[in-house]
This record gives C-alpha cells, structure tokens and sequence, in this order.
C-alpha cells in the first residue's frame, strides 16, 4: 500500500531531447505593459522626459539624476480581470482577482544641483501573466485530431505496454530515446482515442460531426525587469545614464481540455486531456539614456538593446477517457506521473527605442509624452544558423506573423495643489502580432500627498488586451481561439526620501 501512494504523488523525472518551443512562448516574451508605482501609472507611464520617479529609470536611465534627494519606494496593486473567450464563436466570461508587488527600488544621490551622480535600482514589471478563465464550445477538430497529428510514422508497437513496463516507464523511455511527438501518440494509444489501421497509420475512435470542447486554463507568472542603473549630470542642461538589465520569467499554466457529446455510435464517450506548462528563464539587456533640459521643456531619448533569454521548460501531462467496449463504458486513466524536462534554448527579443518630451508648468504641474518603437518580427530562437530546422521554420514563422512595427504612446499629466498632486494619463500598445485588434489601450487617473520626507500615492487604471491565442503549441492543429481581457487595477505606492 505505501508503496502505491509513493508511485502515485513522486513524479519521476524524464529529460527530453526534443524541442517544446511555440509560437505562443515568442508572443509572450514579447508582450510587455509597463507597471510602476502609483504616480508613475496614473500618468500612462510617460516618464521618459521626467525621471524623478524611480519606475523611471527603467524607461531613461537617465532619469536617476532627476532626484534632488536619495529615495526609496515600493508599489502594491490590486487587479481585477473579465476575461471574455471567442472560441469558434462562442462567448464565455471568467473573472479573476489578484494581489501583487510590482515595484521596488532606491535611488542613491552623490553631488550636488550641478553635477552629481546617481546609483539605483528598479524592479520593474513588464508582464503579469496572472489570469484564470474557461470556455466553451462547439469544435470539428477535437482532441483525436490533436493525437492523430502527432502519431504520424509512429510504430504501434512503440506504443505498447509489454510485461514488465508500466505507463511511467514507457512515457519515459518514449520521451529520453524518441520525444515529445511519441508521448502525445503514446497518450492517445494507451486511452483507446486512437488505433493503428492496417495502412501503418491511425484512425481515430471518436466519431462526431462537431464536439463540445470545454477548456479551463489558469495561468500564474510575471516577467520582471530589475534594473542596476548609474546616471550623471554633466551640467544643468544634460543628463546620460545607463542601465544594466536583468530579466526574469517565470510562467505557470495548467490547462485542462474536455470533450464531449461525440455521435452516438462513437467509441469514445468523452475524453479528459490535462497539459501542464512551466516556462522559467533569465534574460539581460543594456540601456542608454539622455536628458536635456531647456527651461521648461525637456527631452528624453533611450535605446534598449536586444534581449537574450535563456530559458528551460517542463511539462506534466495525464488523460482519461469513456470508452464504449461490449455496450458497456469502461474508463482509462494514463498518468505516467512524469515531469518532462526540456533542452534550454535561447531567444532573443528585438531592440526598443524611446524619444519623450514633457513640459513643466513651474510648481503648478507639468505634462509628458512618451513614444516607443521596436520590431517584433526581428525575434528569433536560436537555430544554429538555420541547421535546426525545427527552430528554423519557428523563426520564418514569426517573421510572417508578427508585426515589423509596433509602437507604444503614452501621455500623462500632474496638477499640484499644495502638498495634493491630481493625476491622468492614457496609453496604446501596439500588440506583438500582425492583426488589428492586437493591442493594449487604456486610461488611468491617480491623486498624491506630500508629507514632506515621504510621498503617499494611488492610482487606478482601466485598460483592455486583446490578443489570439492556439490551444496546442503546433500551429497545424486547429486550436484558435482570441481573448479580450477588460483589467481594473488599483495601485498603492509609498516613497521615502532619505
């Protein structure tokens, strides 16, 4: 009995040669939302010509030397999610809510007004990937098409459990000698989805005109940027700072898809399909920032270079299924209780450049405009210089897919009564993907107090995200489905001047 329970809660650990990299993993190193503190969102995030904020010198690092006094800050907010699912157009709504602390850092100032250097440090928030939500509908490529794609050229006898091997041993031994395809075909096999035919390829068990998929997904993860940032005054006028970039991914998504309400003289009564997803990586860039102040007016202009990740993925896969055998229902359940561990491999995201102007109204208040540029379609995996086909055909496929010009604008202004401080602020994200309604807009409004040693502000920002997105990582499988996501987050920040 002990032993049982140790076989069915110890995941075994299998180590792939096989690649599981997709489309969705470039869309998604690639989607970014800058979230700063408070102040900072409540002004759509037009910080560029500012600085004197330390979500700042994540977009110009030139913005450190803004400070007159050495600072520390941190940022909590609250997010509230509708999610609304187009799945072969069918509507389904999901909400989800959650905390996080998506800003931290510290500004160091040495020197005085007209010249001075400054150190500091920013963790920064480009993605929150935190979000659960489901949906339903009526689909003519059901989860036997998903198996039948990859048992092509596959040998049945592969496939089989002989005396003395379990689930666990043959996913495994599948995963180490031959890969991922012959897991997926293994899975499908083992839960009687699909058969061998005499032509030395499958058929499938399920029988339908259409299938009732249900699918729930819940996915957890953030990409933060943490910044090491130095800037100098050279005089009143000009400011250069420079930004040393540290990356961090991490994503969780655990997807389960079921079938059901297949023909009545199918075999397969409904099929229960659980695929797991763990993505973590690091990544580093640089930045180049510069100032000039004219009065009044300022402008900001910063590069970023490209950003190369290195990251490692796993995966934990089960399914069950009802199967009809001598007019009575008998059911499977294939757990090989198996983590895949995935080849690191390594992409690149391209460069962004910022150019920012803000005019300053005195004590009175000031507005700001910031303009991002950068080139999706220049993402690539590294493919050994085309060698790897695999990544290979992953790269042309970005390079049709996503856009060669994506562009952020953000605005933002301040009024100051006394020590009160009114904000607002709207921005546009062009998204990652060559399709019109591909894209972040939002509006934000926000009020600060200043206590003299030390800042309070919140702010709130209403914002939608519209994407598409494939349920199964192979683009040949029909698996579409789009997501709009209506987001409402309150933002608390705290700023100690030291």
């Amino acid at each position: 009995m002990n032993k049982t329970i140790f076989l069915t809660f110890i995941l075994i650990y299998s180590y792939q040669s096989s690649f599981s990299q997709s489309i969705d993993d470039a869309f998604r190193l690639n989607s970014f939302f800058h979230n700063g503190s408070a102040r900072f969102n409540s002004m759509g995030g037009a910080f560029g010509a500012l600085g004197g904020d330390i979500s700042a010198i994540s977009i110009n690092p030139s913005g450190s030397s803004v400070f007159l006094n050495s600072e520390i800050g941190f940022n909590i907010d609250f997010s509230n999610t509708l999610s609304t699912n187009n799945f072969n157009n069918s509507l389904s709504e999901s909400k989800s809510n959650f905390f996080s602390i998506n800003n931290i850092g510290a500004v160091l100032v040495y020197g005085n007004q007209k010249s001075k250097i400054s150190i500091g440090y920013n963790m920064h928030n480009l993605s929150n990937f935190d979000n659960n939500f489901s949906f339903n509908g009526n689909t003519y490529s059901g989860l036997d098409n998903y198996f039948l794609y990859y048992a092509q050229d596959i040998p049945y006898e592969d496939l089989i459990i002989y005396d003395n091997e379990t689930v666990k041993s043959v996913y495994e031994l599948l995963g180490k000698e031959y890969g991922y395809a012959d897991q997926q075909a293994f899975l499908g096999f083992q839960s009687f989805i699909i058969n061998p035919n005499d032509d030395g390829g499958y058929n499938s068990n399920a029988l339908y005109e259409s299938v009732n998929q249900q699918v729930d997904i819940k996915r957890k993860g953030s990409h933060n940027m943490h910044t090491v940032n130095i800037s100098k005054s050279i005089n009143d006028n000009l400011i250069f700072g420079l930004n040393v970039n540290f990356h961090e991914l991490f994503f969780k998504e655990l997807k389960t898809v079921n079938d059901n309400d297949f023909d009545y003289q199918s075999l397969v009564s409904s099929i229960s399909f659980n695929d797991d997803l763990y993505t973590s990586g690091i990544g580093t860039s640089v930045q180049l920032g510069s100032l000039l102040i004219f009065d009044r007016l300022r402008l900001g202009f910063s590069y970023q270079s490209p950003t190369w990740f290195s990251l490692e993925d796993e995966n934990i896969q089960s399914i069950s299924s009802d199967i009809f055998e001598d007019d009575t229902i008998i059911s499977y359940d294939v757990n090989p209780n198996t983590i895949n561990y995935f080849d690191e491999y390594n992409f690149k995201i391209p460069s962004k450049s910022t150019a920012s102007i803000a005019y300053v109204f005195g004590s009175k208040g000031l507005i700001s405009l910031d303009y991002e540029f950068s080139n999706p379609s220049n993402s690539n995996f590294e493919d050994d210089n085309g060698d790897d086909l695999y990544l290979k055909s992953l790269n042309d496929l970005i390079n049709q897919r996503f856009s060669s010009s994506s562009k952020s604008i953000r605005i933002g202004g301040e009024y100051r009564i006394k020590n009160y401080s009114i904000r607002a602020g709207g921005f546009t994200y062009d998204g990652v993907l060559n399709e019109k309604d591909n894209l972040i807009t939002g509006i934000s409004l926000g009020v600060g107090y200043n206590f003299g040693y030390f800042h309070i502000d919140i702010g709130y920002t209403k914002f939608n995200n519209t994407y598409s997105n494939n349920l199964f990582s192979s683009n040949d499988i029909n698996s579409k489905y789009s997501i709009e996501n209506l987001s409402n987050r309150i933002y608390s920040s705290i700023s100690i001047k030291l």
